[in-house]
């Protein structure tokens, strides 16, 4: 498997620390590397895309709307 690297902004750096702990609190730890990277239909792009071009508040809301069973993790 090819690895793949993820790339956020030095500024970013605690906000991006700040938003894995908080998925990490939804997903399972082995696969949230993966995620971060697969396409979301509900962000209409991947988390990492989302997160470098907007922020943490959309997937803050795709992380609520998996906990309470309103969205899947992968779609």
């Amino acid at each position: 498997m090819e690895t793949e690297y993820i790339k956020i902004k030095t500024s970013q750096a605690i906000e991006f620390v700040n938003m894995i702990n908080e998925i990490c609190k939804t997903i399972d730890d082995e696969f949230v590397g993966e995620w971060l990277t697969i396409h979301h239909n509900f962000l209409d792009k991947t988390p990492i895309e989302e997160f470098n071009t907007n922020g943490m508040v959309k997937i803050f809301d795709l992380l609520t709307l998996i906990d309470v069973d309103e969205a899947d993790v992968i779609d």
